[in-house]
């Protein structure tokens, strides 16, 4: 199974999902999924925007001797997004509209994960 396809049953398997993505740390879009999502909205803007705030959030974790940025989530009044690291150097971010089941986008983002961790680190 190759990444669309992957992130695409991730997509279908949660309630309210507005896309999926890999992305590189530098804010590169690797493969994504995008399903229900207003088109007003820029993926692509939000992905690179999102980048920062990863970057950031992992130099402060380790800054801090935290540990590793495991997870992150972030909610606002149009959607709620969940990041979560495959390597330092790639990421996993998905989009949930209102209402959409941030239980199970957290379980499948981490089945998704350590599938991916496999496959980016060969």
């Amino acid at each position: 199974m190759d990444f669309a396809d992957t992130l695409g049953t991730i997509a279908n398997r949660i309630e309210g999902c507005a896309a999926v993505m890999i992305l590189g740390i530098d804010g590169i879009p690797i493969e994504r999924h995008v399903q229900h999502m207003d088109a007003s909205l820029d993926v692509e803007m939000i992905a690179t925007e999102f980048t920062t705030l990863v970057r950031r959030s992992m130099r402060t974790a380790a800054d801090t001797e935290l540990g590793e940025l495991r997870e992150m989530l972030l909610a606002t009044d149009a959607m709620t997004f969940l990041l979560r690291p495959i390597t330092s150097e790639y990421f996993l971010l998905l989009a949930l509209n209102p209402g959409g089941n941030v239980g199970r986008a957290r379980f499948e983002l981490r089945k998704a994960q350590l599938a991916m961790e496999i496959e980016f680190a060969m």
